[in-house]
């Protein structure tokens, strides 16, 4: 794991070239432990120091909803109590939103009310990368939603075959969706290209039944998606 001192020492770099104003995003994924969580707090500050309409992405990774937390208790609080209110995008699946919602939400609209609640504790916009069994169709779709003060988008793809589910799918979901949005696309577009890209990427991994994602192969597809899916509100 990164040491925790080199996660500040980066950006100080970076600020010392008198370039941090330059950054326009930044997106956080695993921690290994609640003091990392504070050396992404301090890059946060620091870059809106810098860049005032920089935004932060938080990817909250806890578990998964097949497996339950797999992290340290004091990451799970520390993103409860502080990730939550820094994020401008929050980007748990289903059994992350439950943790920071202290909820167990089992539907979509469910769903929403979870989210709707961090948008009280200061998140901008929830996207929930995997509702799993709190989606309409758990066993037939891959199902995600975004959620922000007014509007509730969902989404779903077609399931895909594998001997063995490949990682790395919640980090591709939260960095696509984080580049449409530096791209200019409207929040439900980017859902849309997101949801779109993911199952592109999933089809060509799924062909070869690889563990890995098959980024470089679908790389195309990142950009083009060959089959588009389209966001409903959720009532």
């Amino acid at each position: 794991p990164t040491p925790n001192e080199q996660i500040s020492a980066l950006v100080a770099g970076i600020d010392s070239r008198n370039v941090l104003g330059s950054c326009d995003a930044v997106l956080s994924g695993y921690l290994g432990s609640a003091e990392q969580g504070e050396h992404i707090k301090r890059v946060i500050t620091r870059v809106r120091a810098a860049n005032p309409k920089a935004l932060y992405v938080c990817d909250p990774v806890m578990g998964h909803p097949a497996k339950g937390c797999v992290v340290p208790e004091g990451v799970q609080k520390h993103h409860a109590e502080q990730s939550v209110a820094l994020a401008d995008v929050l980007c748990p699946n289903v059994l992350e939103l439950g943790v920071l919602s202290a909820s167990q939400p089992t539907t979509p609209t469910q769903v929403v009310c979870a989210a709707r609640a961090l948008l009280c504790k200061g998140a901008g916009m929830v996207l929930v990368k995997h509702l799993a069994h709190a989606g309409y169709r758990p066993n037939e779709s891959f199902e995600m939603a975004l959620v922000d003060a007014h509007t509730a988008w969902h989404i779903a793809s077609p399931l895909l075959p594998f001997s063995r589910p490949p990682v790395g799918t919640g980090d591709l979901t939260s960095a696509v969706f984080l580049a449409r949005l530096l791209l200019g696309d409207e929040p439900r577009r980017a859902l849309e290209h997101t949801a779109s890209a993911y199952h592109a990427v999933m089809q060509v991994t799924s062909a070869v039944d690889e563990y890995e994602l098959q980024l470089v192969a679908a790389q195309e597809q990142l950009v083009t998606p060959n089959q588009w899916f389209t966001a409903r509100s959720i009532e």
